[in-house]
């Protein structure tokens, strides 16, 4: 910001208008420091929200990481569990054959002898 300086009149105290000028300059300087410091409280704000942005990321990509785990786990447990299950369920059918239940019914197969 540039002042024209006043037109020295006989009157005119060049010391005074130097002051005025000097005080002028200062003020202005006063201004724009006040502007930086707003603005770097506002960048120094927008950092911190940023860093708590990572850290958020960081924490979700961990547990995605471990729910991945997980879901893998369990996946290889329900295979396990299928596979006993047909297992068991072929001994079952194997066991009714042997039997010589296999035409029969579920109640026949659950009813007490001599009844």
């Amino acid at each position: 910001m540039t002042a024209t300086p006043p037109a020295e009149t006989p009157d005119s105290d060049p010391l005074s208008e130097a002051e005025a000028r000097l005080l002028a300059a200062i003020g202005a300087v006063e201004a724009r420091l006040g502007q930086l410091s707003s603005r770097m409280g506002e960048a120094e704000g927008d950092a911190r929200a940023a860093r708590h942005a990572d850290e958020d990321r960081s924490r979700l990509a961990e547990q995605l990481d471990a729910a991945r785990s997980s879901e893998a786990e369990l996946a290889e447990a329900a295979s396990e569990a299928s596979a006993a299950l047909a297992e068991a369920m072929s001994e079952l059918k194997a066991a009714i054959a042997g039997a010589g239940l296999a035409d029969s019914g579920p109640d026949d197969l659950f009813r007490e002898e001599g009844r």
